[in-house]
């Protein structure tokens, strides 16, 4: 597991919000007070000083404040990064502290960890990047671009690809668990459960996407959590941890 088990207390969380501190490789205690879980330029993970819980709604307890009047209910994950003179958008310049790889690799992995352990789907409302708040949540954010551009990478430009991206990257690496985290969680708190139900004698095709390329099939009676919703598809994860996309009228609550 990416994130320690203490790391990941029981708590009620509907988004994770993707940052860089824009200052160093490594986390200061201003950093820590704001950012629930942060990446530093090697890629070691530290802990931030609020609890996940803190931002749980009611909580009571000071919160991380990671994203302006969007913190209830939301995960900060930040990498240590992009800090220093020289750093601007466009023409785009990194400066002395960019964006490493192994940090991206790193983050994906986390917020893998943090969606499995709190039941968080995978869509651009639920697990974004702090540019994306204010177009995808209406949310403003006083011209925020963490993040629009990636050092390594120069094809991913804007908030959209840069998002699609970590999406696409913690979907497959939720695609590959066997193991998911957080069996502890409250029942109230889980995705709903459906079984796969009328598709006898054959079976239901399990898909990359709505409508997507074949990538498996479920057979009859077999017990998913719906992740999310598209139309007349459902993003269902099994119970080995793979998540896909089947047509939702083979689903019944379970």
């Amino acid at each position: 597991m990416s994130v320690p088990t203490s790391w990941m207390p029981k708590a009620s969380m509907s988004r994770i919000h993707i940052h860089w501190t824009a200052g160093g490789h490594d986390a200061n205690a201003t950093d820590k007070k704001s950012y629930h879980i942060l990446v530093q330029g090697d890629g070691t993970l530290i802990r931030g000083d609020r609890s996940i819980k803190a931002n749980e709604k009611g909580s009571g307890m000071t919160p991380a404040s990671h994203t302006l009047s969007a913190n209830t209910g939301a995960i900060g994950v930040s990498m240590c990064c992009m800090g220093g003179k020289g750093v601007k958008e466009s023409p785009f310049a990194a400066g002395k502290f960019p964006m490493t790889r192994v940090q991206w690799d790193k983050m994906v992995e986390v917020v893998g960890t943090l969606a499995t352990r709190y039941g968080i789907p995978v869509t651009s409302k639920t697990i974004l990047t702090h540019a994306e708040v204010e177009p995808n949540l209406k949310i403003k954010q006083k011209g925020k671009w963490d993040i629009t551009r990636v050092a390594f990478d120069s094809s991913l430009v804007g908030h959209k690809a840069v998002g699609d991206k970590i999406r696409q990257g913690v979907a497959a690496a939720l695609d590959g668990s066997s193991s998911p985290a957080g069996s502890d969680i409250p029942a109230a708190m889980k995705p709903s459960k459906f079984q796969v139900t009328g598709v006898k004698p054959s079976t239901l095709s399990f898909r990359d996407g709505p409508n997507g390329a074949k990538k498996g099939e479920l057979p009859e009676t077999t017990v998913v959590e719906r992740l999310n919703e598209d139309g007349n598809w459902s993003q269902v994860r099994t119970p080995a941890g793979f998540v896909g996309w089947v047509a939702s009228e083979f689903l019944s609550p379970a």
